[in-house]
């Protein structure tokens, strides 16, 4: 298993892995997009020389959601292929993740994910992220 930064020659390999989740913002399904974003927080895994997963993240500046912390990191993306799973590569990445944000000084983290993914919700829990608040999702039908 290796965890390193990933480059230009790793986005056909995370847009076809990513593409059956694309939404027309999201940048992870489509070469074009991701050739649009800065690729500093790019990591991939990989396992005997074969892509098996990524995990993108960000430096930002005073959250909304916590505005006394001046710089943090946020883990935005992650993903394992199915067939790669279980082996600790979600762990790997993030602990990656963590290294290079510490390497610029970064000693917040922040992830979100679904309220219904508790795989994830347990592996953030285990890596020491801790649940600080509770989103609202709302919904209306058309009135008419």
């Amino acid at each position: 298993m290796v965890i390193r930064g990933g480059g230009p020659a790793d986005l056909a390999s995370i847009a076809s892995h990513y593409a059956h989740q694309d939404t027309p913002w999201d940048p992870f399904g489509s070469v074009e997009r991701l050739g649009r974003i800065p690729l500093d927080g790019l990591l991939v895994a990989e396992v005997d020389g074969v892509y098996a997963g990524f995990l993108y993240w960000y430096e930002g500046t005073r959250p909304y959601y916590r505005p006394a912390i001046e710089r943090f990191g946020r883990l935005y993306e992650l993903h394992v292929k199915e067939e790669f799973r279980g082996r600790g590569l979600a762990r790997r990445l993030i602990a990656q993740f963590f290294e290079d944000a510490r390497k610029r000084g970064l000693h917040h983290f922040f992830v979100d994910t679904d309220d219904d993914n508790l795989v994830a919700q347990r592996l953030y829990e285990s890596v020491g992220y801790r649940r600080y608040r509770d989103d609202y999702h709302y919904e209306l039908a058309d009135p008419r």
